[in-house]
């Protein structure tokens, strides 16, 4: 038998299956930062970089996920309960302390080194992009 269904071209487009509610393009968002993540990733693992340009691309890294944070905070303090908001605040200064501690402690036997803000940096920097996507999952 023959099969009556076309099959979709490169010019037809089929409607993507919608499985998570709306979030006013934050999805989008995150994805387009997780390419750029991914992109400044690849560029300290791959690229010939001076010290210096290392320890930029790792401020850049971490500086973008903590945007990211900041912009997610404030869609969580729009659609959360007020209660809720109050106990994630708490949670999130102890956070806050906890990432900090770490990223120190994670470039200790670094300090006074050159290599010193690439380790605190990408240390932060990957708690915080950990601590997104946690987040994230309370705007669903």
């Amino acid at each position: 038998p023959e099969n009556t269904e076309a099959e979709p071209t490169a010019t037809q487009q089929t409607e993507p299956e919608q499985t998570e509610p709306a979030d006013d393009g934050f999805n989008d968002y995150l994805a387009a930062l997780k390419e750029q993540s991914d992109s400044l990733k690849a560029a300290l693992q791959q690229e010939d970089l001076t010290q210096a340009e290392l320890n930029q691309k790792s401020q850049e890294l971490y500086q973008l996920w903590d945007d990211a944070l900041n912009e997610l905070w404030g869609k969580l303090r729009d659609s959360l309960p007020e209660d809720e908001f109050d106990k994630l605040l708490d949670e999130q200064l102890d956070w806050i302390e906890d990432k900090e501690t770490a990223a120190k402690e994670a470039g200790k036997s670094y300090e006074g080194g050159s290599v010193y803000p690439l380790i605190v940096n990408s240390e932060a920097a990957r708690i915080t992009e950990d601590r997104v996507y946690e987040l994230y999952k309370l705007l669903k």
